[in-house]
C-alpha cells in the first residue's frame, strides 16, 4: 500500500534570479467601480438656439440650417459633432425641384403651393418669400388658373356656373379671381353646354315615363351645377327631341 506523503506533490523550487509571486488574499473585497461623472460623457456643443439654425448656413431663400442638424434641449440648441444630412441650400433645391416638376404638370393655385412648402417644413415668413418669388416668376398666377378651369370645365367637362364655382374654391384659387372668372362664362355658351349634356342623357331615360324621366335629369344637370332656369330649358328641349 502507497505512503500517503507519497501523495503529495513535490513542493516548486524557484530558480535564483526568480522571484516567488505575492500570495492573493481570496477574502479580499473588490475595489468599488468609481461612478461615471460628466467628465466621461461624450461631449456635444450647445450654442445659442439662434447660432444654432445658422450651422450649416442659410440658403438665398432665407432658410434655416438643414434637417436634424440641431435639437433643442431646454432654452439651447444642441448641434452635433457629425455634420448635418442636408443643409439649408439642398433642402431649397429639393424643394424648387418638387414644385416646378409639379407646376409643369397641371397648373396650380397659390394655396396649393403653399400647402406643399409648409408641408416641407418652411414657416411662414419663408412660405411667403417662395411664393413672391414663383408669383414675379410667372409660375403661380390664380386668375389665368381661373381663367384654363372655366373653360376646361364648361367646354370639356359639361359642367355649369355653379360646379366650377365649387371647383375653384376647392383648390383655394382666390375668391375675386374665381368669381370674375365665372363671370366671365358666356350665359349662351352655358346654354348650350347644358343642353348637350342633357341630350346625351336623355338616351339613358328611355322608357320612362314624362315625369320620371324630368326629375331625373333636371337633378342630373343641378348636380352638374347649373342654374335652374337653364336646366328647365335643357330638360325641356332634350326630352321634346328624345320623343319621351
Amino acid at each position: 500500500m502507497t505512503d500517503a506523503s507519497s501523495e503529495h506533490l513535490a513542493p516548486v523550487s524557484y530558480l535564483p534570479w526568480a522571484t516567488p509571486p505575492e500570495p492573493v488574499a481570496h477574502d479580499e473585497a473588490e475595489e468599488p467601480r468609481r461612478p461615471l461623472t460628466s467628465a466621461d460623457e461624450p461631449v456635444t456643443h450647445t450654442v445659442p438656439l439662434a447660432r444654432a439654425r445658422d450651422h450649416d448656413g442659410r440658403s438665398g431663400f432665407g432658410a434655416r440650417s438643414g434637417v436634424g442638424a440641431s435639437r433643442r434641449r431646454g432654452g439651447m440648441a444642441v448641434v452635433d459633432d457629425e455634420e448635418s444630412a442636408e443643409t439649408g441650400a439642398e433642402r431649397d433645391a429639393r424643394i424648387d425641384r418638387l414644385v416646378i416638376s409639379r407646376l409643369r404638370r397641371s397648373a396650380l393655385s397659390i394655396a396649393e403651393v403653399r400647402s406643399v412648402l409648409a408641408e416641407h417644413g418652411l414657416d411662414e415668413s419663408e412660405v411667403e418669400e417662395w411664393i413672391e418669388r414663383y408669383e414675379r416668376l410667372g409660375y403661380l398666377d390664380d386668375a389665368r388658373l381661373a381663367e384654363q378651369l372655366v373653360y376646361v370645365s364648361g367646354s370639356r367637362r359639361g359642367r355649369g356656373s355653379g360646379a366650377i364655382m365649387q371647383e375653384l374654391s376647392r383648390r383655394g384659387v382666390d375668391a375675386s379671381a374665381a368669381r370674375a372668372a365665372v363671370d366671365e362664362l358666356d350665359p349662351e355658351v352655358e346654354r348650350a353646354n347644358a343642353l348637350a349634356v342633357a341630350e346625351r342623357r336623355a338616351r339613358q331615360l328611355t322608357g320612362l315615363d314624362r315625369q320620371t324621366a324630368e326629375r331625373r335629369l333636371s337633378a342630373f344637370l343641378q348636380r352638374r351645377g347649373y342654374p335652374g332656369d337653364i336646366v328647365r330649358e335643357a330638360v325641356t328641349a332634350a326630352l321634346s327631341a328624345d320623343g319621351s
